[in-house]
């Protein structure tokens, strides 16, 4: 089940992001904040958005987070628990955001991909995102692109 957390479940979305990213914990270059991202700098980012949990049973294993910006909603840290990989869950996460996305009449999503995760790259390929920018970092040891999907808005958008 993929569902909005709510305030008091930002901490799980915390712990959900970094288990998911531990693996990459020392191999990438410069390293991923979300190993440090802290619960207030999550609520300051999803302030314009929100985040959603994907629950095994009463369990959470997996998470996203999401910002609506000016023409697009953009999403951020999708993770799934390295033993709960290979199930779909981040299918469904992409799937229930593109849905949301709808919902708010967004008809564009754009979200980042790191150069050095290609399998991640691969996984929105195959969902239909496309790249549509490249960048690197300033100290040239890895990049990103950011990809985009649009949606197809329907009468029943929340703000049509």
């Amino acid at each position: 089940m993929i569902r909005a957390a709510n305030q008091e479940e930002i901490p799980i979305v915390q712990q959900t992001m970094r288990d998911a990213f531990e693996e990459y914990r020392n191999r990438l270059n410069p390293p991923s904040g979300a190993l440090t991202e802290e619960v207030g700098k999550i609520r300051e980012k999803i302030a314009a958005g929100g985040a959603v949990i994907a629950w095994e049973g009463d369990k959470p294993v997996g998470s996203a987070q999401y910002i609506f910006r000016e023409g697009y909603m953009y999403v951020g840290r999708v993770a799934v628990i390295t033993g709960a990989r290979g199930m779909g869950i981040g299918t469904k996460i992409m799937k229930y955001l593109e849905e949301l996305a709808k919902e708010y009449s967004f008809g564009e999503i754009r979200l980042g991909v790191r150069l050095s995760i290609p399998q991640n790259y691969k996984f929105y390929l195959s969902l239909g995102y496309e790249v549509i920018e490249r960048h690197e970092y300033p100290e040239k040891t890895d990049g990103w692109y950011i990809m985009s999907k649009k949606t197809e808005l329907t009468e029943g958008s929340l703000l049509c």
